[in-house]
């Protein structure tokens, strides 16, 4: 699987920086070992136009006692001419004792360890990228004077470090080359003692938010990289009650958003809300309480730990209690996350406005409530369904089923129209994966 950022080509300054500063990592890492502030750093290098600095957030002080936080901006003084004694404690309002012009701003926002700030400047000022909007740093500034980038780990964030661009699936043929193989195939890691057997087929709702599309016949779901997120709901098809249980894998991340996304639960009736679905709350997914159904909201049931191919178990007790674990207990232990009535049925969805881009749907564990599938070709057995001999490696999207290998794919496109076999839907694209 790829890395989650590419190389990194700028580094921290490693003859001026405060004196509470310490470099690691080949100068990547500044932490910021004690007090609140003396934490200013600068990049190595100049900053061109339009380039952008990548920067990591690895540690924060959770303790409460430190007030502030990061300040990110530019500084047009090579720092080689500015010695660390005459730093100041904060970047701002002044960077050092002497006359230097910098364009600095403190991010006032609760920042988490993980998350990836991007900033840049350009004709029309300087910016900074922060869960998925592009920010002000300051407008007027003089873009034709050569510019040092500036890190002042101040306040609650003690230690960053400086990685390269992000490696965010921008599109499905991304999506698909990344893992090589189809997302919803892949054998659970962490719930082991799960017999596949048991599972059966559970998909998200056809009615979702503009920003995203769904594969793997609705059992994966893909955020896009879009500007604004206006109403990101994805909707469970499937009414959970009291023993029913579903898994979920993570499958994509995108660290410039500082929080994972939203869980929610519903006992509304799910035609009712997704026939008039531009009625939902655009940003605020807490506005929902403020409806007459039965709404049971968690910003917090997923964190900062989340990881790739991290996988989730929920649990409808008997009792009303809705249960999650994360990597079978490995991270964390179970905790409920919703409480509700049981002798309602739960509508689970989730709202993606944070890290989480794209997860596939595993499950549920569930006796009576899903309805039958009905029987199509087979797709599952590895082998071409046209010539059962060679391996079927060519996944049809956006549908996403498996069905022919490159072979028999060219014959077939050649004959016939590029309509899926299984579900009869168009395909646009094809990609050729590797064989299990």
């Amino acid at each position: 699987m790829a890395k989650e950022s590419s190389n990194p080509t700028t580094y921290f300054h490693q003859k001026t920086f405060g004196q509470n500063i310490r470099l690691d990592h080949n100068a990547l890492r500044a932490t910021r070992n004690t007090s609140f502030d003396h934490g200013i750093t600068f990049t190595n290098k100049q900053i061109k136009i339009n380039e952008r600095i990548h920067m990591k957030i690895v540690d924060i002080d959770e303790s409460g006692q430190w007030l502030g936080s990061l300040a990110i901006g530019f500084v047009q003084t090579n720092p080689d001419n500015i010695q660390s004694r005459d730093l100041c404690k904060s970047a701002m309002p002044n960077i050092c004792q002497k006359t230097v012009v910098s364009y600095v701003k403190r991010i006032f926002d609760k920042l988490t360890r993980n998350t990836v700030i991007t900033f840049y400047y350009n004709q029309e000022g300087a910016f900074y990228m922060l869960d998925g909007n592009e920010q002000d740093i300051c407008k007027n500034i003089d873009f034709n004077r050569p510019m040092w980038g500036v890190i002042d780990l101040y306040g609650n964030v003690k230690s960053a470090i400086l990685v390269g661009p992000l490696n965010t699936i921008a599109d499905s043929r991304a999506f698909f080359i990344k893992y090589n193989q189809q997302p919803d195939k892949l054998p659970l890691q962490y719930f082991t003692k799960v017999n596949p057997a048991n599972l059966q087929p559970v998909t998200f709702h056809e009615v979702h938010g503009p920003e995203l599309d769904l594969y793997c016949q609705n059992a994966v779901v893909f955020r896009k990289n879009v500007r604004k997120l206006s109403r990101p709901y994805i909707f469970l098809d499937f009414p959970m009650k009291p023993g029913d249980e579903f898994y979920i894998r993570i499958l994509s991340l995108d660290f410039n958003y500082r929080k994972p996304g939203v869980i929610g639960f519903t006992t509304a009736q799910l035609p009712d809300i997704l026939n008039h679905f531009e009625r939902l709350p655009a940003d605020d997914p807490m506005a929902l309480c403020d409806r007459p159904e039965f709404w049971v909201i968690n910003e917090d049931a997923f964190d900062e730990t989340l990881n790739e191919l991290d996988e989730f178990h929920f649990s409808y007790e008997k009792n009303g209690d809705i249960s999650m674990s994360h990597n079978n207990g490995s991270k964390s232990p179970t905790k409920t996350i919703a409480c509700g009535d049981p002798s309602r049925p739960f509508h689970p969805f989730f709202f993606l406005n944070g890290r989480i881009m794209s997860f596939s749907l595993i499950g549920p564990i569930s006796v009576t409530k899903v309805r039958p599938t009905a029987p199509g070709p087979k797709e599952d057995d590895g082998l071409c369904q046209l010539c059962s001999d060679a391996p079927a490696n060519c996944v049809m999207i956006p549908c996403g089923h498996l069905f022919f290998c490159s072979d028999c794919r060219t014959d077939f496109e050649v004959k016939f129209k590029k309509h899926c076999p299984i579900c009869r839907l168009d395909y646009t694209d094809v990609i050729e994966i590797q064989s299990d």
